[in-house]
């Protein structure tokens, strides 16, 4: 019984440590994907990126819950505090890739691209 509780116990651990890396990816890609398509003036650009963070936000609340099971109490409003989380992080990378954009498309429309 014990190895089977370290085993579900290590897969939550390095699930947690996926996370965290599909997190800087989205927020690395978020930024460099602003700052070409700023160039560019490509404004679709945010329809992919918004798409990705609300996949992103419904995969993980989902494999939360899914970790989570029956149990009510604590565990739902930890579930609620991630999910807005997750949200508050989607939210101000949108920002922060709209501001990127801004800054890319006004130094094209400077340098004349």
């Amino acid at each position: 019984m014990r190895s089977g509780y370290r085993r579900r116990h290590l897969i939550i651990e390095s699930g947690h440590g996926l996370v965290r890396e599909i997190e800087r990816a989205l927020a690395a890609a978020t930024l460099v994907g602003s700052l070409i398509n700023g160039f560019r003036h490509d404004l679709a650009w945010f329809l992919l990126i918004g798409a990705a963070f609300g996949l992103y936000i419904v995969l993980a609340d989902r494999a939360l819950r899914r970790r989570i099971g029956p149990r009510h109490w604590p565990s739902e409003g930890f579930a609620r505090f991630t999910f807005n989380t997750n949200l508050y992080f989607a939210v101000r990378n949108l920002l922060v890739g709209a501001l990127v954009f801004a800054l890319a498309g006004s130094a094209a429309g400077l340098v004349g691209l």
